[in-house]
């Protein structure tokens, strides 16, 4: 396994200056988001020249693993999917193997099927999409989204009948959402193309660092290491400062995957 710095969490740095900024900081990798901490998309990520600038930075700086990040409800508007579609084209020029999304945000409002029904199609286009393009998409679920659970997550793989979509699964998301958390990334094995981590308290959709929370880290990275996976861990944090406190949480994972 391999532990990844998210440049979200980074926006006072260049996109070089974060590769820099998280190398420096005990990771072998990171993960490149299309957005800063507000989830507003950064012009920089798709500026002409932009890919080949980041395969530059990473190879002076010999990361080892990397993967784009794509948050943002592409259901919502026109506009989102198309951020998100472009995102694809950016990341296959990049040279990534794959692209991180999560859906649709759930309105309450709205049936909830209808929801459903609009997000398995708009996924579908972007597999197709990323199919072209030679990458695979790696769906999160999130507390308070359209899919919220791994068999809502597993169902929605099912639907979209795509070999190219697989999962990136939130252990705090598992954590807070299924039943049994280490049972259901046994169910999500065939699936998983990347992890976020990060500790949480029981019942509450708040990110924390390692030291902190109710999680039994240990079994976590232990049950992943069962299932045979050796990708990345992107350590995904939003409440702290993320340049005060991922260098202690890198040390603290690199400690626990050995």
């Amino acid at each position: 396994m391999l532990l990844f710095g998210r440049t979200q969490m980074l926006p006072q740095y260049s996109y070089a200056e974060a590769v820099d900024f998280i190398m420096d900081s005990g990771f072998d990798g990171v993960e490149i988001s299309v957005f800063d901490k507000q989830f507003r998309p950064r012009e920089a990520f798709f500026a002409p020249g932009f890919a080949a600038a980041m395969r530059d930075a990473m190879a002076r700086r010999n990361v080892r693993g990397f993967s784009v990040s794509a948050h943002m409800d592409y259901t919502e508007t026109p506009e989102a999917f198309a951020t998100v579609s472009n995102a694809l084209r950016v990341a296959a020029e990049l040279g990534s193997g794959y692209v991180i999304i999560n859906g649709a945000i759930r309105r309450e409002k709205e049936e909830y099927e209808a929801q459903w029904d609009a997000m398995i199609r708009k996924t579908k286009e972007l597999a197709h999409m990323a199919g072209e393009l030679g990458l695979k998409l790696a769906i999160e679920y999130e507390p308070g989204f359209v899919i919220d659970s791994t068999p809502l997550l597993l169902r929605a793989l099912q639907e979209v009948g795509a070999s190219n979509v697989g999962i990136n699964c939130d252990i705090g998301h598992v954590f807070l959402c299924d039943a049994d958390p280490l049972a259901a990334i046994g169910q999500s094995a065939p699936y998983i193309l990347q992890c976020h981590v990060e500790n949480m308290a029981r019942g509450v959709h708040d990110h924390l660092v390692p030291w902190e929370g109710d999680m039994d880290l240990p079994a976590y990275i232990a049950k992943l290491r069962e299932i045979g996976f050796a990708g990345g861990l992107g350590l995904d944090l939003y409440k702290y400062e993320y340049a005060d406190v991922c260098a202690r949480c890198a040390a603290y994972f690199r400690e626990l995957i050995g």
